[in-house]
């Protein structure tokens, strides 16, 4: 979940500063923060969610997009060895 919530972090602050440029130096208008607030809002909520669906998922779409087994989960072990107490 950390890596969700960083990622996200990282994503919205990109995008509201490419907004910020792109108001300022494509359009040469000031768009109101309001609405580039609101803009990033909407963007981090929607990449956390992706992001936490992927960091979630197994099975054959990880695979498929990971390459192999999620990078983050760690094999089961068990102790099958007698007792050494």
């Amino acid at each position: 979940m950390e890596k969700a919530l960083l990622l996200t972090i990282v994503i919205a602050t990109f995008y509201f500063f490419t907004k910020i440029l792109e108001a300022k130096y494509v359009y040469k208008k000031q768009e109101p923060l309001k609405n580039i607030v609101r803009d990033t809002l909407i963007v981090s909520g929607c990449s956390f969610l992706v992001l936490f669906m992927f960091f979630q998922m197994s099975g054959p779409i990880a695979e498929i997009l990971g390459g192999g087994e999620y990078a983050g989960s760690v094999a089961t072990q068990a102790f099958t060895g007698e007792p050494e107490f």
